[in-house]
């Protein structure tokens, strides 16, 4: 082919290519995100219904929690002494068969229950644990790096995974007394 006869082709074709014979898609209404971090957050159901991926697991400040299990984001530096620095995100209690857990999601601390608690070959923990008033799914894997007779420090990750699956963070902390 000449270049006289590439140049008429796609003359010819490029506006062919442009035209569609399928209808338009109906288009979803775009999500509503705050503008300004001093925007409240919408209700975690709310948010859900509408835009699950907007869902977000936030940090919880409880100086002097008595949880059996505390975990931070990993970049946290959390300081004993320092009531400022007890912001968790992820909180269980000891007490009963299953403890429920605390988690905030988008402004709201929402009660967990535990669903699942598996280890492999490895040594990592995954462990599920399920928002029954909201149905959200969040899911830890944790693998145990140091610890004593009554307590395991962790490391690992966490993120919803329903109803759709969030980015991973990095999380640690530990469970005992």
């Amino acid at each position: 082919m000449n270049k006289t006869t590439i140049a008429f082709l796609a003359a010819v074709l490029w506006p062919a290519a442009a035209c569609s014979n399928e209808p338009d898609a109906p288009t979803e209404p775009e999500p509503q995100y705050n503008t300004s971090v001093d925007d409240p957050t919408p209700p975690a159901e709310d948010v859900a219904a509408t835009d699950p991926q907007a869902l977000g697991i936030g940090v919880i400040h409880e100086p002097d929690t008595l949880a059996y299990c505390t975990l931070m984001q990993a970049a946290h530096e959390f300081v004993y002494d320092d009531p400022a620095t007890w912001r968790f995100v992820f909180l269980s209690e000891a007490e009963g068969d299953e403890p429920p857990a605390r988690i905030k999601i988008n402004d709201e601390v929402l009660t967990f229950s535990e669903e699942m608690r598996t280890e492999d070959a490895d040594g990592i923990e995954t462990w599920r644990y399920r928002s029954e008033e909201r149905g959200i799914l969040v899911e830890l894997q944790l693998k145990p790096v140091d610890g004593g007779v009554e307590h395991t420090d962790y490391e690992g990750t966490m993120a919803i995974i329903e109803p759709v699956e969030t980015e991973k963070m990095g999380v640690k902390g530990s469970c005992g007394v």
